[in-house]
């Protein structure tokens, strides 16, 4: 699905009709042609993606022409250790992969620059989205008040029940409900941009849950092993 940012930027993540895109994970037999027609289909040359070894990590990469296609055609060759991609290179399509985790765009319209996040409970524990608005300040000397955000398709506090000790992770963003805990990953991601300086009224937000409409997104936590991957890309023109 399209996501609405600017003229100036290709953004879209993909929904389980498209396909599994991943190339390691759940059914991968059709991974690289499903990945070829979505990519297709946004004007993207799927063999320029650039993807990333994800590892929950708050470690942000800067992409350059030099890193075109790895991670397109094979797992081994994405970026190691990498969970945030930013870049002021129009023609680099910068992905993530999800399946419940969150995925965050950011766009610099001043600077004309972006980022593509993955943002699971253990990289936004360690404030990896913060990490990518920093990234993009230091390397960009992005305004953060300037940027605006999209939050993708992700497990919400609906369905993301979690044990007591995420209280101290999260002390005020875990809710309970009939005796049990759930943690609101979208709303943690929300304040922890909009305190590094993002104004609330640039972010929006899919809405969408992964786990109650499994029938349209891949969801880990209801699949376990058999779950593929969506994929967030972001491109400047």
């Amino acid at each position: 699905m399209k996501v609405k940012i600017s003229a100036k930027v290709i953004a879209a993540y993909s929904t389980r009709q498209d396909g599994n895109m991943s190339l390691c994970y759940g059914d991968t037999s059709k991974a690289r042609p499903d990945r070829k027609k979505f990519l297709g289909d946004l004007g993207i040359d799927h063999s320029k993606l650039v993807g990333a070894q994800q590892t929950h990590s708050k470690n942000v990469a800067y992409i350059t022409e030099a890193d075109l296609g790895k991670g397109a055609l094979t797992y081994d060759s994405a970026i190691p250790d990498t969970d945030a991609f930013i870049t002021d290179k129009p023609g680099i399509p910068l992905a993530v992969l999800t399946a419940d985790c969150l995925s965050v765009f950011l766009y610099d319209p001043v600077k004309n620059a972006i980022a593509v996040v993955h943002a699971g409970w253990r990289g936004t524990q360690k404030g990896i989205a913060v990490a990518a608005v920093e990234g993009m300040r230091n390397k960009f000397n992005s305004e953060p008040s300037d940027l605006i955000a999209y939050f993708g398709p992700c497990i919400r506090s609906c369905c993301f029940e979690v044990e007591a000790d995420f209280k101290k992770y999260f002390p005020d963003k875990v809710i309970e409900r009939n005796k049990r805990l759930f943690l609101d990953i979208p709303a943690v991601n929300n304040e922890q941009l909009t305190q590094s300086g993002v104004k609330q009224g640039n972010i929006s937000d899919c809405g969408f849950c992964t786990v109650c409409q499994n029938d349209r997104f891949f969801s880990f936590r209801k699949e376990q092993d058999k779950a593929g991957r969506l994929i967030s890309v972001i491109m400047l023109l």
